[in-house]
């Protein structure tokens, strides 16, 4: 008897437990500011050499419109309600940071995947970025296309707001 009073004790703890863990996943979290003010927040915080911390600063943030999307989104398909890019402005590197947050009812993960699946990590013609980058917070979509580094530690940086 001990034993059955037991097993159902620990059933129910793991039920809760499993129905806790969920109910926390399913809260959205939303960022606030403008999707230049994340940016900035992500660049201050990333963990970045002197080197490229030195090269972005002469990197250009403009926001994303009708004309420029399907170059820097790979598709006009992503439905946003504002959207900034991070780029050199006149080198040649394989770097490009987008923020973009996802239009009120649109899909988050269904953005994400339009994003992974028309990425064009060769579309500077003489340079490659080594990683591309999906991720998001609520709302708000981290696409970088850059090297591994820089890559991640933005991406780190960037998912750090969300907790």
């Amino acid at each position: 008897m001990k034993k059955r009073m037991m097993a159902c004790c620990l059933t129910l703890v793991l039920a809760l437990a499993v129905f806790a863990g969920c109910g926390k996943e399913q809260q959205a979290v939303n960022l606030e500011g403008s999707c230049e003010e994340i940016l900035t927040k992500v660049y201050e915080n990333a963990k970045l050499d002197d080197e490229t911390r030195e090269a972005m600063e002469y990197y250009q943030t403009t926001p994303i419109d009708e004309t420029t999307a399907e170059y820097l989104l790979g598709t006009a398909d992503v439905k946003y309600a504002e959207a900034v890019v991070s780029a050199p402005m006149m080198n040649a590197v394989a770097y490009q940071c987008v923020i973009l947050r996802v239009a009120e009812g649109e899909d988050v993960e269904a953005a994400k995947k339009l994003l992974v699946d028309n990425a064009d990590p060769r579309k500077w013609v003489c340079v490659e970025a080594e990683s591309v980058v999906v991720e998001n917070v609520g709302d708000v979509i981290l696409y970088i296309m850059a090297d591994q580094t820089t890559a991640d530690a933005v991406k780190t940086s960037f998912l750090a707001l969300g907790e």
